[in-house]
C-alpha cells in the first residue's frame, strides 16, 4: 500500500490518505488523482497523490467506503448505463424493427458512461479564480 498526504482545497484539512496504487474500490482513479470525498467537510474533490507520505502528525483515511463518491454517485452512472445496453442487447429477442435500434441503444448506454464522468472529473475540484 502507498500513502500520500492530501489536501482539500475546500476546508484546508490535511491527512494521510492509504491506497493501493492501480486500484479503487470506491474513489475514480485519475492516474496521479483521486476523487474521492474530504473526510472533515465531505465535498466531492479531485485530490493530487503524489506527495508521498505518511505524515505522522496526520490521521490516516484509507480506500474506503466513508470517503467514496457514495451509491447515489455510482447510480447516477451505472444505472442508466446498464439499462440501455441491457435493452440495446436483448431488443433484437422482442423482434423490434428497424435493426439499428439496437445498435442506438447500446451506443447511447456506452455515451452516457463516458458523459457522466466527463462531467464529473471538469466539475469536482477548485473553481477558476479562487
Amino acid at each position: 500500500m502507498s500513502t500520500s498526504v492530501c489536501k482539500c482545497y475546500k476546508c484546508g484539512y490535511k491527512f494521510n490518505y492509504e491506497f493501493i496504487f492501480g486500484a479503487s474500490f470506491h474513489s475514480i482513479r485519475l492516474g496521479t488523482k483521486r476523487i474521492f470525498r474530504c473526510p472533515k467537510c465531505k465535498t466531492l474533490q479531485k485530490f493530487y497523490l503524489m506527495d508521498k507520505g505518511p505524515n505522522k502528525s496526520l490521521k490516516t483515511y484509507g480506500d474506503s467506503s466513508e470517503l467514496g463518491i457514495g451509491a447515489k454517485m455510482w447510480a447516477v452512472i451505472l444505472l442508466p448505463t446498464l439499462v440501455l445496453t441491457f435493452f440495446g442487447a436483448f431488443s433484437f429477442s422482442l423482434f423490434i424493427k428497424p435493426v439499428y435500434l439496437h445498435l442506438v441503444l447500446i451506443i447511447l448506454g456506452i455515451a452516457w458512461l463516458f458523459a457522466s464522468l466527463v462531467y464529473i472529473i471538469f466539475t469536482v475540484g477548485p473553481k477558476k479564480g479562487k
